[in-house]
């Protein structure tokens, strides 16, 4: 299993807030958060700028991990709509998945895993990094 390493939340020189788009994906589904910054990387407001959810979860399609994809697009455009458009290549997208794809094994999670990281890279301006799409240890999440 890939070791934990911090997660760095980047901003354009010129904006005041930056953005942090989070995938949870578990057993029962998956889960998109948005969260905006000021330029202290202090939360702004009480609410995220945006939460949205899917069922099944990613162990669903061990055996098909383009659907697994799939499953994600939409939550994956939903988020990109919901970061400014010029800040959407300074924005970090991480995907950390729980116990459910742990239990897979290691080559259908690694499967799974890659599909998602194809699908970053493919389909999306937002900042993603092949060690923000991993399984979680579910004991610690470092952020800066």
């Amino acid at each position: 299993m890939p070791s934990q390493t911090p997660i760095q939340i980047h901003s354009s020189s010129d904006s005041k807030t930056s953005y942090a788009v989070i995938f949870d994906t578990g057993s029962s589904g998956s889960r998109v958060h948005v969260f905006c910054f000021d330029h202290n990387l202090l939360p702004i407001g009480k609410d995220l700028e945006l939460f949205l959810q899917t069922k099944p979860g990613l162990s669903s399609y061990a055996s098909n991990p383009r659907s697994a994809t799939l499953s994600l697009s939409d939550l994956f455009h939903e988020a990109e709509a919901a970061v400014p458009k010029d800040l959407c290549p300074f924005t970090l997208v991480c995907v950390g998945a729980t116990a459910s794809l742990r239990a897979l094994g290691v080559d259908a999670s690694n499967r799974i895993l890659q599909a998602v990281r194809d699908l970053l890279k493919q389909s999306s301006s937002l900042s993603s990094q092949p060690d923000a799409v991993t399984v979680i240890d579910g004991t610690k999440v470092y952020w800066r």
